[in-house]
C-alpha cells in the first residue's frame, strides 16, 4: 500500500475515533512568580519560583454520551514546573488525576483511578485565594498529604438536590511501602498504607457555598497502626462585588503509643474589587496544636503558627492575570506538632522548615495563564 493511502487511512480512523468520543479537550495552566524570600536565620533568596496562585499543569478531558441518561467520562492530568520545566508529583505522567467514569443524571457518578479525596473540595472552596500558594488554608491542607490525592479510589460523587450534593470515597492502601519525608510530613514512620475513606457534603445556592469534609487515613507500622483523621467546615458568601471567606479544619494522629498529635486550624479572608480589572485579597489563619510531637506524641509545649497573606490581581484577560502576594509565617514553640516544614511547604517548598520561634516571608510577582 502507498505511503498516501496509508496516511489516508490513518487519518480516517482518527476521524472516527474523535466522532466516537465527544468532547474531547485540552485544558491546563502555566503560572511563574518572581520572588524574594527569606527564613529566619537564613539570608534572602531571589529566584523564579513556580505555581504562585495555583500549580501549573496540563490535561485531557472527554466524555461520551451512551445513552439512557448514561455518560462515560476521564480525566488525565498532568504537574510540572515551568521554572525548570520538571513535572511534579514525584515524576508521574498524570500525578494530578487520572481517573475515569460512570455517571448517571439520576443516580450519580462512579470514579475510579488516582484522584482528589474528598476533603479536598471542602478546602479548596472555601479558601478565599483558591489554594494559592501562599494561602494559609493550602498550608493546613498540605500539612497532611493524605486529605489531597490519593491512588487507587473508588468514589460515588451524588446529584446536586436543592443545592445539595455530596460525595463518598474509599482507597486501597494495597500494602504499598510509605516512610516520613520532606514531602510525606504526615506518614510517622516506615510501614505500608492503610485503606483511606473520605466524605463531603456541599450547599451552593445563592450567594453561599458551604461544605463539610472529612477524611481517615493511616499507616501499619512495626508498632502498630496510625491513624490520620482530618474534617473541615468551611464556606464563601458573596457579598457584592467582595467575596468573604472562612474554615475551621482539624487533623489527628492517632499513634500506636495511643497517644495523639492534634492540630486546630482556622483562617479567614475577603477578596474584594478596587478599580476595573484591579482586586485585593487579604487573609489571616492560625494553627495551634495540642502540645504532642507528631511522630511519638511526646509531650512538648503547645505550639502555634500565625500566617498573613495578603495581595493583588490584575485581570489582564478571562485566561491571563497578575499578581502580587505577600506572605508571612511565624512560630511559636514548634506548631503543626513539632514539624518543622509543614507551614512551609505552600510558598517556601518541602525542604525549607520554620525555626522553633522564628518566622518566614516572602514577596512574589507573577503571571498566571489558563489554556
Amino acid at each position: 500500500m502507498s505511503k498516501p493511502v496509508l496516511a489516508a487511512a490513518a487519518l480516517a480512523a482518527c476521524a472516527g475515533t474523535a466522532s466516537a468520543q465527544a468532547g474531547v479537550s485540552v485544558f491546563g495552566l502555566v503560572d511563574a512568580y518572581v520572588e524574594s524570600a527569606r527564613i529566619s536565620g537564613q539570608p534572602t533568596v531571589n529566584r523564579v519560583s513556580s505555581g504562585g496562585s495555583a500549580a501549573s499543569r496540563w490535561g485531557l478531558r472527554g466524555s461520551e454520551d451512551l445513552g439512557g441518561g448514561l455518560a462515560a467520562s476521564f480525566v488525565i492530568e498532568n504537574g510540572f514546573a515551568p521554572d525548570t520545566g520538571t513535572a511534579l508529583q514525584g515524576g508521574r505522567l498524570f500525578g494530578r488525576q487520572a481517573w475515569v467514569g460512570l455517571a448517571s443524571a439520576t443516580a450519580g457518578e462512579i470514579r475510579l483511578g488516582r484522584q482528589y479525596a474528598p476533603l479536598h473540595y471542602s478546602m479548596q472552596s472555601s479558601d478565599i485565594d483558591a489554594f494559592s500558594a501562599f494561602s494559609p488554608v493550602f498550608a493546613m491542607y498540605l500539612s497532611n498529604g493524605e486529605q489531597s490525592r490519593q491512588d487507587n479510589q473508588l468514589s460515588w460523587w451524588s446529584p446536586k438536590l436543592g443545592g445539595f450534593s455530596g460525595a463518598v470515597s474509599v482507597a486501597a492502601g494495597e500494602g504499598a511501602a510509605v516512610a516520613p519525608g520532606p514531602t510525606t510530613g504526615w506518614i510517622p514512620a516506615a510501614g505500608t498504607a492503610r485503606r483511606s475513606l473520605g466524605a463531603l457534603l456541599r450547599y451552593q445556592g445563592g450567594a453561599l457555598d458551604a461544605s463539610a469534609g472529612f477524611h481517615q487515613g493511616g499507616q501499619a507500622l512495626p508498632a502498630g497502626d496510625a491513624e490520620q483523621r482530618a474534617f473541615n467546615l468551611g464556606a464563601t458568601w458573596r457579598l457584592g462585588g467582595a467575596q468573604l471567606g472562612g474554615n475551621f479544619w482539624e487533623h489527628r494522629n492517632e499513634l500506636p503509643t495511643a497517644a495523639t498529635a492534634r492540630s486546630r486550624g482556622f483562617a479567614v479572608g475577603v477578596r474584594a474589587p478596587v478599580a476595573g480589572a484591579l482586586s485585593v485579597v487579604a487573609q489571616v489563619g492560625q494553627v495551634r496544636d495540642n502540645g504532642r510531637a507528631y511522630a511519638t506524641g511526646a509531650a512538648k509545649a503547645e505550639g502555634r503558627t500565625t500566617h498573613v497573606n495578603v495581595g493583588a490581581n490584575y485581570t489582564l484577560s478571562r485566561r491571563t492575570e497578575l499578581y502580587l502576594r505577600y506572605a508571612r509565617v511565624e512560630d511559636r514553640d514548634a506548631g503543626y506538632n513539632g514539624r518543622a516544614n509543614a507551614a512551609l511547604l505552600g510558598a517556601f517548598g518541602a525542604n525549607n522548615a520554620l525555626p522553633v520561634g522564628g518566622s518566614a516571608r516572602t514577596l512574589g510577582v507573577g503571571l498566571r495563564h489558563s489554556f
